[in-house]
């Protein structure tokens, strides 16, 4: 459910903390110096895909929503902050809208503490605004989560919370420091039996013969049709047509996605898109996204392909799955049928809270700031 919070300010206000009555940076589109933003990018980002020029057109000028909303601030010929809004289409209630996904919020080092960051959200918030996008995600981090909720029109209607099913717990616990202790080391060793059982034996076997798992590496117009028969499903959404997923998981220019299809007697009934990457040490199975018809034929297509996708990471040496997403059936069913533990708040390795500004001038629609109302994953923003 969402928290309580006091009303939020209208769009594009800003108080006069973020205002900074005496900002010395030139606000500039940020389209206009691509090569100091990829420059500011590999100082924030290091050795990340955000820091690649070809990431950036995909995102910001490739995306099927529209061009997106961007600034940059500058010293001179430097680009010293960044920030952008990328333009996606949700289903909220019966209605397609036009809202975005604030994104790559960057301060150069040397100048943080000036007001860069609240100018920057400030201006992407209003120009949303102004140009009808009626809401605006975001999806920060601990380092800018105060600021939009005090100085920005943001609400937080929640976290997401993180699944997880390790395949190997002494891999697993190795990478914590604080925790590389003999005793520590040593219940590892002795569980880890015990997990690979509860496991087995929870795994789910194929239920039809008529159901097929298959993976692609395109999205076909089957998608379109797909997207009509489950939409209604929902009631808030981000509006999962084929352009969309085409762009977000078969063009991306520098990850690799895994795509699995779910068939009853040829029909497709669903899909998972999943990923195999390396977080800080550990070799990772994400679940990004996982759609099918909330129908019994739906539920065990999710189950069946959360399966698949679980056998193909531990085929590629993953240590454990993760799944960012909301706890709403069938998917997050499907996640436990498989073995998925919701991880405790106290072991997360960071929140993953949920911001969302409505920019529009009339009411939000009813249930939009409950988070009991949503379909989100992984697959709604570019984390992974």
């Amino acid at each position: 459910m969402a928290k309580p919070l006091s009303a939020p300010r209208s769009p594009g206000e800003r108080t006069e903390t973020s205002s900074r009555r005496n900002f010395d940076q030139d606000i500039v589109l940020g389209h206009q110096d691509r090569e100091g933003l990829t420059a500011l990018a590999k100082i924030i980002f290091p050795g990340e895909d955000v820091s690649d020029p070809r990431y950036l057109i995909w995102l910001y000028d490739q995306n099927p929503g529209g061009q997106a909303i961007e600034f940059v601030t500058k010293t001179g010929t430097l680009v010293t902050g960044h920030c952008a809004g990328v333009p996606l289409k949700f289903k909220i209630g019966a209605v397609v809208r036009p809202g975005c996904l604030a994104v790559n919020g960057m301060t150069h080092p040397d100048y943080r503490g000036r007001g860069i960051f609240f100018r920057l959200y400030g201006e992407v918030t209003a120009r949303c605004a102004k140009s009808g996008i009626d809401l605006t995600f975001g999806y920060p981090n601990s380092n800018s989560l105060g600021a939009c909720l005090h100085h920005l029109n943001y609400r937080e209607i929640g976290d997401l919370p993180l699944w997880i099913l390790p395949f190997n717990l002494p891999r697993v616990l190795a990478v914590e420091k604080s925790k590389k202790g003999i005793l520590w080391r040593a219940c590892a060793r002795l569980g880890n039996p015990f997990l690979r059982l509860a496991v087995s034996v929870i795994r789910p076997r194929r239920k039809s013969r008529s159901m097929t798992i298959e993976k692609i590496t395109e999205f076909s117009a089957e998608f379109d049709a797909f997207w009509e028969s489950v939409k209604d499903d929902f009631t808030h959404i981000l509006v999962r047509d084929r352009d969309f997923l085409d762009w977000r998981f078969a063009h991306h220019p520098t990850r690799r996605y895994e795509i699995f299809t779910a068939r009853l007697d040829g029909r497709l009934i669903g899909f998972l898109v999943g990923s195999v990457t390396k977080i800080e040490n550990l070799l990772w199975g994400m679940i990004v996204d996982l759609l099918v018809a909330d129908s019994p034929e739906g539920k065990t297509a999710a189950v069946l392909l959360a399966s698949a996708f679980l056998r193909e990471a531990r085929s590629r040496g993953a240590a454990l799955v993760g799944c960012l997403m909301l706890k709403r059936r069938p998917a997050a069913k499907a996640l436990r049928r498989n073995g998925f533990l919701v991880c405790p708040r106290r072991l997360l390795p960071r929140r993953f809270p949920i911001l969302l500004s409505w920019n529009a001038s009339e009411p939000a629609p009813a249930g939009l700031f409950d988070t009991a109302s949503w379909f989100i994953t992984l697959g709604d923003f570019d984390a992974v």
